[in-house]
């Protein structure tokens, strides 16, 4: 099509890019990268992905189960007194994993393989929805609505009606004051801002706040003088634990259970990377069913923590095009090395530095798919290859929308240093 009518469709291009540029889909201030040729998924694509959310958040259910209930297996995590002492905390509601994104690669068929599971501080629902309601008003895809009915999931008005079924099992029964509590300086502020309109939009008096300014006082947790009866935690685990002795007001409310907090620390237990690792031990996961280990040993890529076994060394060194080094408490891509990327001497060399920092990762090096897509070169369309990750959001355990990033290189790291893909529905 866009060749066809390359002028027509290069203005258009330029119109979602300027509808974009004045929108709030920003990180850090600055506009998203984004593709003008969206991501298509089918019904086909949508079962197989029902299908995987619901193998693998049984899979999950399970793990956190035997941490909760086996003191041995706790000691696999080797979590900090206070991270498993937040866990073990009942957050009066039922669902370990509220909200999570799922990030595959390869994702059409049974060859996908998973990257990471994020749980605490799960987002982008802003870039991508945003995005992808300003391109369900171009000319192409209005043109393509002749044939298709094209559409996308809609991640922040479904993501509050599974909020508000946490509070009431918490025994919630008023109208809620809402908090969405991230520290200032890592939280993405813009969507932020776009859940608070959604709440208040319900009817529900909602603020933003640092974990830092909450008070623990009068049997409640307060921001100045606002008693907060929900909390929209968006603050990761490690950090909270991390500067613990800022934030004990919010751990003290959250202990004594004053506060319906939805993303409970039992979440880290998934986010925590080292799940990868345990999954893939079967003798430290013999309470999960053949069905779920047959789907581990197909999709969970390879996943060892690196120690300074010789064997282990030796063969990582030899195959480095096979492998990926990765830190078990960073996030966005840092840290992260893989070994087609370096020489022989570079890969040798972010071995030792790993060892030598402790707390690494060694994984298979999945190859991501790629997809085709048309981009614009001074006013010419040109087609070019980008590889994908396509991240699955799930709200209480159900498939409920999709995130497309896209890159030149092997690292797809977050928003930053990408491109987003439109996600849509096609029928």
């Amino acid at each position: 099509m866009v060749r066809d009518n390359s002028n027509g469709y290069y203005k258009d291009f330029l119109s979602v890019e300027k509808k974009l540029s004045e929108s709030n889909a920003k990180y850090k201030g600055e506009v998203i990268d984004f593709l003008y040729q969206p991501n298509f998924f089918d019904k086909e694509d949508i079962a197989g992905f029902n299908g995987l959310v619901s193998i693998l958040t049984g899979i999950l259910d399970r793990v956190i189960k035997e941490y909760l209930e086996n003191p041995e297996f706790r000691k696999y995590f080797g979590f900090s007194p206070l991270m498993e002492e937040l866990i073990l905390v009942d957050p009066g509601y039922k669902r370990n994993v509220p909200i999570a994104r799922f990030d595959i690669f390869n994702p059409r068929g049974d060859n996908f393989k998973f990257c990471e599971l994020n749980g605490d501080g799960t987002s982008a629902m802003n870039e991508t929805n945003t995005l992808e309601d300003i391109l369900l008003e171009s000319e192409i895809i209005k043109e393509i609505q002749r044939e298709y009915n094209v559409g996308h999931y809609e991640l922040f008005d479904s993501w509050i009606d599974e909020i508000l079924t946490f509070y009431r099992e918490y025994g919630g029964e008023n109208t809620p004051n809402v908090a969405i509590v991230d520290f200032e300086e890592q939280g993405t502020t813009e969507e932020f801002k776009v859940f608070q309109t959604a709440f208040c939009a319900r009817g529900f008096t909602t603020v933003i706040a640092d974990p830092t300014h909450l008070e623990y006082k009068n049997s409640g947790l307060f921001l100045d003088n606002m008693r907060i009866d929900l909390v929209y935690r968006r603050a990761v685990s490690s950090e909270l634990v991390n500067r613990a002795d800022e934030v004990s007001d919010f751990l003290r409310a959250y202990r004594d259970g004053v506060v319906c907090v939805v993303g409970p620390f039992r979440s880290h237990v998934m986010h925590s990377k080292k799940i990868f690792a345990i999954l893939c031990d079967e003798k430290k996961t013999r309470f999960l069913n053949e069905q779920q280990r047959a789907f581990i040993d197909r999709h969970i890529p390879y996943t060892a923590e690196l120690t300074g076994d010789e064997e282990l060394i030796d063969t990582v060194k030899e195959q480095k095009d096979s492998y990926v080094l990765k830190p078990m408490d960073l996030w966005a891509a840092k840290g992260v090395y893989i070994g087609r990327d370096c020489s022989p001497e570079k890969w040798e060399e972010k071995i030792t530095y790993a060892l030598a920092v402790g707390n690494y990762l060694l994984q298979e090096f999945c190859i991501p798919s790629e997809e085709k897509a048309v981009v614009f070169r001074d006013g010419k369309p040109q087609i070019s290859a980008f590889k994908t990750i396509l991240g699955l959001f799930v709200y209480n355990n159900k498939f409920k929308g999709l995130y497309t990033r896209a890159g030149k290189s092997n690292v797809i790291a977050s928003i930053a240093g990408c491109w987003i893909m439109p996600s849509l529905t096609v029928e």
